[in-house]
């Protein structure tokens, strides 16, 4: 069994090596390849660092709201689609199969330009920060869309909990609530968790959608306001660091992924639920 996990650590090491070395090698190509025709001046981008700096911190909340919102949706979602009474089930599916065929950026525009303007939300204030209407509609933008893959992440790792245990619980009298705190979400949450950080990967990477409809100040928007060529020549060099400062974020958390479901692993019944 060590042997085996060793190996597979090994192996993962290699594949993360390998692609590294592939990254650094296409980012040397290209380097090369502008090195006669562009002048780089790395010096005068890392000077706008602090912009980088107050755009992740956009980023991470925009990304922590949204991801706390697409949860407690995609659970809701789950849970009516495993209710008993028919009518439910079928208004939870057309939720689900609805936004899951749409583009993230479809569903953005949906909301800043059809439910927003006819809605303005209130700038609330949370830990010491202020939040805009913007800023809130993106959040529920993004949340409800990733709340429609959740919800059937939730669901198939519901499902795979084996009716025994509901019915064992349910005969020490528990009501449904409580069989769902204590005995069925900390199993299903073996085949939940792996699933659920290559949603939240996913949804880090949409973030940078919302500069297209209005700009927030989070990296891509910061970053845009510094690429201006009339101002500032040195393009390719902050897109670069914006480049590393997504890796930076990303990275970590696709490896976190990858490891909790070779450890974990991904049940029949998830498979099924994805495929449903």
């Amino acid at each position: 069994m060590n042997a085996r996990r060793v190996r597979h650590a090994l192996w993962m090491a290699f594949r993360f090596a390998f692609a590294g070395a592939v990254l650094v090698a296409a980012v040397a190509l290209v380097f090369v390849g502008l090195g006669s025709n562009y002048s780089f001046e790395w010096d005068q981008a890392l000077r706008f660092l602090d912009w980088y700096n107050r755009g992740l911190v956009v980023t991470l909340e925009l990304f922590a709201f949204s991801a706390a919102l697409a949860i407690s949706l995609g659970l809701l979602v789950a849970l009516l689609r495993l209710s008993p009474w028919g009518p439910v089930r079928d208004l939870a599916g057309l939720y689900v199969h609805t936004f899951r065929n749409l583009p993230a950026l479809v569903v953005l525009l949906l909301f800043f330009f059809g439910l927003g303007q006819v809605i303005q939300l209130r700038t609330i204030a949370l830990f010491g920060r202020e939040y805009n209407n913007i800023f809130l509609w993106g959040v529920i933008a993004f949340g409800v869309y990733e709340s429609s893959y959740l919800g059937e992440t939730f669901r198939a790792g519901i499902q795979s909990v084996h009716k025994t245990q509901v019915e064992a619980a349910q005969s020490l009298g528990m009501n449904y609530l409580q069989r769902m705190i204590y005995v069925v979400l900390p199993q299903a949450l073996r085949v939940i968790l792996p699933p659920l950080t290559g949603t939240l990967v996913a949804l880090v990477k949409e973030t940078a959608l919302i500069y297209l409809v209005r700009g927030i100040g989070d990296l891509t928007d910061q970053t845009r306001q510094l690429a201006v060529p009339t101002r500032r020549p040195y393009i390719f060099e902050f897109y670069t660091i914006l480049v590393a400062y997504y890796l930076a974020i990303v990275i970590p958390m696709s490896a976190l992924s990858q490891w909790l479901e070779s450890r974990l692993g991904i049940s029949r019944a998830l498979r099924r639920g994805h495929d449903g």
